[in-house]
């Protein structure tokens, strides 16, 4: 194993060796965060020896790989308390296990030559996958740091090896190319024949929820508890040409909000039939209605933008601050082309990347309800918000998804004069059990709602 050892703040080589010449970029491996979303014990202490080693070296790329929440709260916390510039910083929110930190290395950074920051229990396997897959790595060993020093992980940790030893298999050898092709082409006809079951879900519950309809309640309202027989999980589409495909049992936080406006348009405007529903969902989800993964609307207002645009809803969000809107979001859009790696093999292609690029130069602005002022009752101010009404949770710009401007959506609902909300979360659909202020005043990286509403 290739090892070099931090000690008294600084690395040195082990067994006579010398720290190797030219390393400048340093791989940070996350972990989980504790229940109310702050650093653990183990996150704490990467944090701090991150924070050592970009001051002793200033030169230094620090690539910050795990999931979304822990890659936002290491990086969060680097750059806001331990104030160091974060240009230095990369985040891969992508890196959901070790062989997949370690892959996107190369695969989406062209990074081969680095440092694997991690526990000491784990640093083994770490850099073992690493030179699997070919990367001149050297694991630091932090030993000198840590309190605990038993590997209580042992055994998870040696078949953890074995799995990303035939990952390994599957992607550098041509007979596991061979079978992996063979598994993806079987995975893409599995879902051509799904687009079919779809279609035949879409019609039952299409026509169970225009029988009867609620009028006390508002449409978004009813459709959305319609659709909460369904399973909230990401739906995948065929990595092949871009068509049109919809399911009403299968959604998450955004689909389903382009799910419960179209079929409130169907019944608003008498057109009831499955092929009025992806009409509606086609001029929603494509500029102009055209289909192509160049023209998607990839970001919520670009989605919204449509829909004003063909007269489905309106933005209750004024141009200008007026109270309770004192927000002000004004960014350009860069996420997708920051993060094309996210976003292959579709931004591969020259002409996607450019289109999309081109429309990201038209900057998004916007006003929105800062989180702190949810917490007013019903006959406030705030109460300009109606039940039914769209609620887009606006973004903090210091995250993983620097460059967007939204980060969950919500359907209001008013209980006891406390703001609510309906939303897709985990593997439901749900009326949550907490007001918007209380979901979101733990999360920095929500800091407000901007309101849109369904044109009757």
């Amino acid at each position: 194993m290739r090892y070099v050892k931090l000690h008294h703040d600084r690395l040195q080589g082990l067994k006579g060796k010398q720290v190797p010449e030219g390393v400048k970029v340093c791989l940070v491996l996350g972990a989980k965060l504790r229940p109310d979303n702050s650093l653990s014990p183990i996150l704490q202490l990467r944090v701090r020896l991150v924070s050592i080693m970009a001051n002793t070296y200033p030169d230094w790329l620090f690539y910050i790989s795990g999931c979304r929440a822990d890659t936002t709260v290491i990086y969060r916390t680097l750059v806001e308390e331990y104030h160091i510039p974060e240009e230095r910083f990369v985040l891969d929110s992508c890196g959901y296990n070790t062989f997949r930190s370690l892959w996107d290395m190369d695969l989406f950074f062209k990074q081969t030559r680095f440092y694997i920051l991690t526990s000491s229990f784990h640093i083994a396997r770490s850099v073992r996958i690493a030179r699997w897959l070919g990367y001149d790595a050297w694991g630091i060993d932090i030993s000198d740091y840590e309190k605990v020093k038993a590997n209580p992980y042992f055994w998870r940790e040696q078949l953890a090896a074995l799995r990303s030893l035939w990952l390994v298999f599957c992607i550098r050898t041509p007979l596991g190319r061979i079978s992996t092709s063979f598994f993806h082409n079987r995975l893409l006809r599995r879902l051509r024949r799904n687009e079919q079951q779809f279609d035949a879900q879409n019609e039952q519950i299409l026509q169970r929820a225009m029988k009867n309809v609620d009028q006390s309640l508002p449409l978004t309202e009813y459709f959305f508890r319609q659709l909460m027989e369904g399973v909230a999980t990401e739906f995948t589409q065929p990595m092949e040409e871009e068509h049109l495909m919809v399911s009403l049992s299968h959604v998450d936080c955004t689909t389903v909000i382009e799910d419960v406006l179209a079929l409130a348009l169907c019944y608003r405007d008498g057109r009831t039939t499955l092929a009025d529903l992806k009409d509606y969902y086609r001029r929603m989800h494509y500029h102009d209605g055209a289909v192509s993964f160049a023209t998607r609307n990839h970001y919520f207002t670009w989605i919204m933008q449509s829909a004003i645009k063909e007269g489905f809803v309106e933005r209750i969000s004024p141009d200008e601050p007026v109270f309770p809107f004192t927000g002000v979001m004004d960014l350009q859009p860069s996420y997708m082309t920051r993060n094309k790696h996210l976003f292959r093999p579709q931004m591969d292609d020259k002409k996607n990347y450019e289109a999309i690029a081109l429309r990201q130069q038209q900057r998004v602005r916007f006003t929105y309800i800062p989180r702190e002022l949810l917490n007013m009752p019903q006959d406030s101010e705030l109460g300009v918000i109606r039940d039914g009404d769209i609620m887009a949770v606006v973004c903090d710009q210091h995250s993983w998804a620097r460059g967007v401007e939204i980060k969950h959506l919500l359907i209001a609902k008013w209980i006891s004069g406390r703001l609510h909300f309906y939303h897709a979360t985990g593997n439901r659909l749900e009326l949550s059990n907490m007001d918007a202020y209380t979901f979101m005043k733990d999360k920095f990286t929500m800091i407000g709602v901007a309101v849109y509403r369904l044109k009757i």
